[in-house]
């Protein structure tokens, strides 16, 4: 983070101007402006008249302007402005920050030059049932001017959003505590900054629905009955949405059937009711609104890449039928028997790709299913731990698939429960399996790791 202040007035010796030019020529993140003539230091009484900013490509000049903190008609100085441009600075939005400012008679004018911040997150909020959304965005801004649902990747903005939402709860009489946790994405970087209240608990009352047809609806209530009394998250919806509510619409045919975000209403903090910390308990109702869109019929598929098992053996475990509502949470299962079939074969790196082309006008959807087999693979190391040598001996004999023999990936689920009739039955077992597909050798390598839990 780097701020640059100038001020075009400054009587300075000959020889400090071209070491101003090698201070900025350092910075290629800043340009400093020179504007107007007169003084170096605006007249003691001088009033702030205008404020604006420049470079900004993600805010506007009013945001930039209110969150450097500076009220019109408040008396200003150059230390004022070195003050309002470390502010912007300190809230990570910015990579850079310059000032140029002039005066006259009528007061002084003020110009930001800012650089704005190379990433930004999505700010998330995982349990503030009693604002809207909206409600939500729209306060924060109101108090934090550069907050529009995203945060840099750095400095005290998400701090900031935090204080305002901690101010939302106590001004309605909310006792819980604002907590947030940086949130990584798998490779390492920053994907989100998730908010969410500790010491209070919410529990959901029930869950309502708003679009759902006389068919889907009966399922959408007996599947959201198994949420009434769990603690409310918004990552526990999700993930209902997710699992629950748009396959129920993908098993008849509703391909892009869609539900709007979670909306939870505080129904009332049941005081006579306690969790088992004893903390008061919140109720909310949730409403979900789905539109299940249109209802697509198969028309057919198209396989391809497939050059190893002919096209009618891998049609044969289709289940669907051309006419008939797509049904894309039985095309999975299917897909998956696919997989298994080219893994009993050694091809245990196969993947197979549905493409969907939806005629809308026609309401119906063919599929392409395109292969990649990848390579045959062998039988590798075969090992047995947490067994004495003579269980491993009786057990190794009992495995099949030599060393160099093309390796079934079906077989291991039919070797397991043989295995368990070959241990002392006296002894609780529990094997816990690792295989790992060699992609260098084309081998798998089995290792069953077994543990003896307790007596019969």
């Amino acid at each position: 983070m780097k701020i640059l202040f100038s001020n075009a007035y400054r009587r300075l010796p000959t020889i400090l101007p071209a070491l101003c030019f090698s201070l900025l020529c350092s910075s290629a993140a800043a340009q400093v402006q020179h504007s107007g003539t007169g003084r170096a230091i605006p007249p003691a009484d001088s009033k702030l008249i205008e404020v604006k900013a420049t470079g900004s490509r993600r805010f506007t000049q009013e945001q930039v302007a209110a969150a450097s903190g500076l009220p019109l008609g408040a008396t200003v100085d150059d230390e004022t402005f070195r003050k309002a441009a470390r502010q912007l600075g300190e809230t990570g939005a910015f990579n850079a920050i310059s000032f140029t400012f002039s005066y006259s008679s009528a007061g002084t004018k003020v110009t930001f030059q800012v650089t704005d911040a190379d990433k930004f997150v999505p700010a998330h909020f995982a349990d503030f049932v009693w604002f809207s959304d909206q409600e939500l965005l729209q306060k924060i801004h109101e108090r934090v001017p550069l907050f529009r649902g995203e945060l840099p990747s750095s400095g005290r903005l998400p701090d900031q959003v935090s204080d305002i939402l901690q101010a939302m709860l106590v001004e309605n009489g909310i006792p819980g505590h604002v907590e947030y946790l940086r949130t990584p994405a798998p490779g390492g970087q920053l994907s989100s900054v998730d908010y969410s209240v500790s010491n209070v608990t919410i529990r959901i009352r029930r869950v309502e629905f708003s679009g759902a047809g006389e068919t889907e609806l009966p399922l959408l209530e007996a599947a959201a009955g198994k949420l009434s009394g769990r603690e409310y998250s918004r990552t526990l919806l999700t993930s209902f949405v997710e699992h629950s509510v748009l396959p129920t619409y993908h098993d008849g045919g509703y391909l892009k059937a869609s539900c709007a975000p979670p909306q939870p209403k505080v129904i009332k903090p049941a005081a006579t009711e306690a969790s088992d910390d004893r903390r008061e308990v919140t109720l909310v109702d949730v409403a979900l609104a789905v539109t299940p869109g249109i209802q697509y019929k198969l028309l057919g598929w198209n396989w391809s890449g497939n050059k190893n098992i002919p096209t009618n053996d891998l049609q044969a475990l289709l289940h669907a039928k051309i006419g008939q509502p797509a049904n894309t949470v039985q095309l999975e299962d299917d897909l998956r028997g696919v997989q298994q079939l080219y893994g009993s074969r050694g091809y245990v790196t196969t993947t197979i790709k549905a493409d969907a082309e939806y005629d809308d006008a026609a309401g119906t959807v063919t599929y392409q299913l395109v292969v990649t087999e990848g390579a045959v693979y062998h039988m590798g190391e075969l090992e047995f731990r947490g067994i004495d040598n003579n269980l491993t001996a009786r057990l190794r004999a009992a495995w099949k698939i030599r060393q160099g023999d093309v390796y079934d990936a079906t077989y291991l689920k039919e070797f397991l429960p043989l295995a368990r009739k070959l241990l002392p039955v006296t002894i609780d077992w529990e094997v816990d399996p690792h295989v790992t597909a060699i992609a260098r050798d084309k081998t798998v390598d089995v290792d069953l790791q077994y543990t003896a839990k307790a007596p019969q």
